[in-house]
């Protein structure tokens, strides 16, 4: 597959987060993008990122795309003062971007590839989540 524009969307939504606190996207130099504010209402974030194909294989790349090692691929979701806002949380969920596969290759070379997963925004505590936090991507058919 040669070098594309973004034929990736990643369509991650964040599930019940905290009223009243800000959630953005954030870019490869930490700055807040998409903010908005939770009314405790799942918030949907659609991600723009492209699959190509390195001299290791095929890997996500894209603004929000951030690297750790040689293969670990992932984006942030930026919640309080990491979103911009001015407030006692400073927080960001690490969400691991999956390993492709041959279906992914193949939807991405197409009409383009549409990635779906969710994740708990408030925690146990009723906090914001944050940390690394596991998200199941899906195919959206």
């Amino acid at each position: 597959m040669p070098a594309a524009a973004d034929n990736v969307t990643l369509r991650l939504s964040v599930l019940s987060p905290p009223k009243g606190v800000a959630h953005s996207l954030q870019d490869k130099d930490s700055t807040p993008v998409d903010v908005r504010m939770s009314t405790g209402k799942t918030i949907r974030f659609d991600i723009p990122i492209r699959l190509e194909q390195g001299k290791t294989g095929y890997r996500f790349l894209g603004d929000y795309v951030r690297t750790e090692g040689k293969t670990r691929r992932f984006i942030y979701v930026a919640t309080g003062r990491q979103a911009g806002q001015h407030t006692e949380w400073s927080r960001r969920a690490k969400i691991d971007l999956p390993e492709p596969t041959p279906a992914m290759i193949k939807a991405a070379s197409g009409a383009g590839l549409v990635l779906e997963g969710s994740y708990e925004g408030t925690d146990a505590k009723g906090e914001p989540t944050c940390a690394t936090v596991k998200v199941d991507w899906k195919i959206a058919k």
